[in-house]
């Protein structure tokens, strides 16, 4: 195949047909697309069904300006210690990952280029001289990884410096057309700098105490972990909420915040199974003594599971009176055999909707934004129905037991049932995701390892109508929504050929106006607020609304003792900040992700650098 980079590099020729933005240096649709194709003249990104097929398919597009007009330090014309190549480098990938998403692995080393970048005052300067709008965006993608490293100061300097960079005018088109905003612009909200995300709280809101634990220190690196991310996007919003208060004694709810996900996907893996153990036993242990837990039973505090198992040990003997906010109502437990042999199964008492909330995966930016820009027109879509995705029968062996373990099927009797018709597009995950969803009517959402799935939401991102194939799922959000407005549930056990047939003869009308419910509803869903203001309309307004109902429901259960003085001085954890806001880069070694805000952690795109200590 013919490598994406090198298809951008080459110059750009006429055409005829098919998609112009494929077509530069020797390849031509007269070529490439005969019968079904020329191999060598795609990738994963310039495929023929995209070149061939589909004119109006987003690609990439060169920046196209004269170098030499632009001020000096629009130019990117490189230093003695960033060279123009790795400008280039930098910037192409930028670009390409606007198109692939997390399937895009070819991020240049990002903690090297900072390196060079910052190897000496001198450097630093003569980079920003050079090249102003990529060193903002190099330092914005750095962050999570200098969070990690413990050098909380450095965040902040670098981010301050970022801002300034990005806010001073005279932008050109590689800032505004080739960098992936996407993938940078929820540093802002979460860390504080989103208005529209601070210091609001609606009418009659409840006071929330947030407490400050050694658990929730990293939001930038945690926000990472793509769907499961609700546990940092949530405690940030309340961080910097107007609900806030800073005294215990006037709290309505305590809010207590643990990235037990994050943990779990970014430092768990190199442990024993004796040694996770151990650590969430100590985390458990921890929680158990918070100073404000038994002053009213447990009653007014709110835990919150981000990930389909409820990770903390013993849970139901701390939190059995408190709120639970979790993305998943069935969570998954095993009878803890070794890992070879476990079997799991979904918990049906755990969740108790009396007094817990099913909240929303998040959709990350990235991949939201890929939805709704790939989203046709409802009349102008090609196809009945579509879902890709893992399963059950996946080549890889890991993933089929993930699937197994859990007695998941009704994937597996999509695929043999429906997969084969024409104006049907179900399989296995594809390159072209957001384009599939964007041109089907219907999306299906099947049952995976857990209940719950994130096709839900992503279905309503790409405008097509949401098909829930999980018979015991509880959606969010009932309190606000009618999910029979513009959902339809489907029995797991009939995922065949009548659903084809049912979806087949649907009211065209009728499908049309759930259509667009879906599109006024899905900003319930929308931890980023992109088409509406979170205090209108966001999953934030709506937690707060439900649990101002469980704040009063609870105060007249329930009216515990005042907070004493000794409790209050428990309560000063250092909260971690480190160095102050004139703190130096401070030598470290820290995984540097280049990957987006997506399903994983960075993966094969970190690296262990070392920063020197220059401050930004």
């Amino acid at each position: 195949m013919l490598p994406a980079a090198l298809v951008l590099a080459l110059p750009e020729q006429g055409v005829g047909l098919g998609n112009d933005a494929c077509w530069r240096g020797g390849f031509s649709f007269e070529d490439c697309c005969k019968g079904r194709g020329r191999p060598e003249c795609f990738d994963a990104l310039y495929t023929f069904e995209v070149c061939c097929l589909d004119a109006k398919a987003a690609l990439p597009q060169d920046c196209h300006q004269d170098v030499e007009s632009l001020a000096r330090h629009l130019q990117c014309k490189g230093t003695q210690w960033v060279k123009k190549e790795d400008w280039d480098s930098f910037f192409l990938a930028h670009q390409l990952s606007q198109s692939l998403g997390a399937s895009y692995k070819g991020w240049p080393d990002i903690g090297e280029l900072l390196r060079k970048a910052n190897a000496t005052t001198g450097a630093l300067r003569a980079t920003e001289e050079d090249c102003r709008f990529g060193l903002a965006a190099l330092l914005l993608q750095a962050l999570p990884s200098l969070e990690r490293a413990g050098a909380h100061g450095a965040v902040r300097a670098a981010y301050r410096r970022a801002r300034r960079l990005s806010l001073a005018g005279g932008e050109d088109c590689r800032w505004r057309e080739m960098v992936n905003h996407a993938i940078l612009q929820h540093t802002d909200m979460l860390l504080g700098a989103d208005r529209r995300f601070r210091g609001w709280c609606p009418a009659n809101g409840p006071k929330i105490f947030v407490y400050e634990l050694p658990l929730a220190r990293n939001p930038l690196s945690c926000a990472r972990i793509g769907f499961w991310a609700s546990e940092v996007y949530l405690e940030r919003f309340l961080f910097y909420s107007g609900c806030r208060t800073s005294d215990p004694e006037e709290a309505d709810l305590f809010f207590v915040p643990a990235y037990l996900t994050c943990w779990e996907l970014q430092h768990s893996k190199p442990l024993s199974a004796l040694a996770r153990a151990e650590f969430l036993d100590a985390q458990r242990g921890e929680l158990g003594r918070l100073p404000f837990l038994g002053a009213r039973g447990g009653l007014d505090h709110v835990f919150l599971f981000g990930a389909s198992a409820w990770q903390l040990p013993r849970w139901r003997s701390l939190l059995k009176d408190s709120i639970v906010l979790a993305v998943e109502s069935q969570p998954i437990e095993s009878d803890g055999t070794p890992e070879d042999e476990t079997r799991c199964w979904h918990c049906t008492d755990c969740f108790q909707p009396w007094k817990d909330l099913v909240v929303p995966p998040v959709t990350p930016l990235p991949g939201a934004r890929a939805l709704l820009a790939r989203a046709k027109p409802f009349h102008e879509r090609q196809l009945l129905m579509t879902w890709h995705g893992q399963h059950a029968d996946s080549e890889s062996a890991a993933v089929r037991r993930a699937y197994r373990i859990t007695n998941e099927t009704v994937r597996t009797e999509l695929i043999h049932h429906l997969s084969h018709l024409p104006d049907v597009s179900i399989g296995s995950p594809i390159s072209d995701y957001a384009g599939v969803m964007g041109n089907a009517k219907f999306c299906l959402c099947p049952k995976g390892a857990s209940s719950y799935t994130s096709r839900t939401f992503e279905a309503l991102f790409a405008g097509c109508i949401p098909v829930i194939l999980s018979d015991h799922v509880r959606l969010p959000f009932d309190h606000v929504l009618n999910w029979s407005d513009f959902s339809i549930a489907w029995p797991m056990a009939r995922a065949d050929m009548s659903l084809y047939h049912y979806l087949q003869s649907f009211d065209e009308a009728e499908a049309l106006a759930m259509q667009q419910r879906g599109a006024e509803a899905r900003c319930w869903f929308d931890y980023f607020a992109q088409e509406q203001e979170p205090q209108q309309c966001s999953p934030y307004l709506a937690v707060l609304m439900a649990l101002q109902g469980r704040a009063i429901r609870r105060k007249r259960q329930h009216e515990g003792p005042r907070l004493t003085e000794s409790a209050k001085a428990r309560m000063m954890p250092d909260s971690g900040a480190g160095p102050g806001p004139g703190a130096s880069l401070i030598v470290a070694s820290a995984e540097v992700g280049n990957a987006e805000t997506d399903n994983v952690p960075a993966g094969n795109a970190q690296r262990h650098i070392h920063m020197l200590n220059v401050p930004f």
